[in-house]
């Protein structure tokens, strides 16, 4: 099993998005059949999963475009069980982007006062994908601070006709992990920002196999390129990506992800507890089966240099 977990989550107790009716209005609004996936986080819960499954360290997420007091809220009650157990988690603060002023002010109070390990970013806020530019001071702001930032996919737009009765999760999430990068690459976001590290939620979705079709097509005059991008430049920008292996840890998953960025930028990642241990037990094992033993290394030492404070705490 791999020591580092870089896609975890948290919810903290006492916080809005823990709450009875919150949880409610998530099933609705996702499509969820009978119940949420990985409800009822707790601390000893995870300590006892990543001592059974032989994780040393988990990186704490929020998978969700929080406005800037739920971030605030969940940001410094996390930061609290980080430095209780420092060498057992480590925080991924969130950002309330859909306020680009709150979250340039979130990204100074998480880096300054809560000593976050990273940030996490939603795929979308409000419909408003990463391209967009008001989100530019933003991105630069997170480009100067050269913290890694994972993105994690939430429902797109007109969800309620997209989905098709199911659940974001099945289809939905992966789709829009590239929908918000590809928007990102064609603005000229990771062109702009050289030390924007993204860590991609889920092997990256469906992105690494559409990895040809954006390449081929991308610099075609019949699709909207404004920076007139060529095939090799929407290949570099694809390739500097970091994916996780949440949800797809088999040849379906790692081949087309390897592929794309190597095998140098993957890192282990568990989605827990949504994902549910049967899930993470069938993608370990999935893991071990399509990567040898140096490419499992590999995952390791990926997370050491994107997380060294962290992986340090974890000895």
């Amino acid at each position: 099993m791999q020591r580092f977990d870089v896609h975890a989550h948290a919810v903290a107790p006492g916080t809005d998005v823990a709450s009875f009716p919150a949880a409610q209005a998530l099933m609705k609004r996702e499509g969820f059949a009978g119940s949420i996936p990985g409800a009822g986080w707790s601390v000893d819960g995870a300590l006892r999963f990543m001592d059974e499954q032989g994780i040393a360290l988990q990186l704490l997420s929020m998978p969700g475009a929080l406005d800037a007091e739920q971030a605030r809220t969940w940001n410094e009650q996390t930061a609290g069980i980080v430095a209780a157990h420092p060498d057992r988690f480590g925080l991924l603060a969130a950002l309330p982007m859909a306020d680009p002023d709150r979250a340039i002010e979130e990204i100074r109070y998480a880096t300054d006062q809560l000593h976050a390990d990273g940030f996490v970013l939603a795929t979308n806020y409000d419909g408003v994908y990463f391209g967009d530019a008001r989100f530019e001071a933003a991105f630069a702001e997170l480009d100067r601070h050269r913290l890694p930032v994972f993105v994690h996919p939430v429902l797109p737009p007109a969800f309620d006709r997209l989905g098709l009765g199911r659940p974001g999760p099945l289809i939905e999430y992966p789709m829009d992990t590239a929908r918000t990068i590809v928007d990102a690459i064609f603005a000229g976001v990771l062109l702009r920002h050289r030390n924007l590290r993204l860590v991609l939620a889920h092997a990256g979705g469906v992105l690494p196999a559409l990895q040809d079709r954006i390449a081929l097509a991308g610099p075609e005059p019949w699709v909207a390129n404004p920076l007139g991008l060529t095939s090799q430049q929407l290949t570099e920008q694809l390739r500097g990506l970091y994916l996780d292996t949440a949800i797809g840890g088999g040849p379906a998953g790692i081949v087309p992800a390897v592929q794309m960025v190597g095998i140098d930028h993957l890192v282990f990642g568990t989605d827990y507890p949504p994902a549910g241990t049967d899930i993470i037990t069938a993608t370990s094992k999935n893991l071990r089966n399509t990567l040898d033993r140096a490419g499992q290394q590999q995952l390791e030492a990926a997370f050491a240099r994107l997380f060294p404070a962290a992986a340090t705490r974890a000895g």
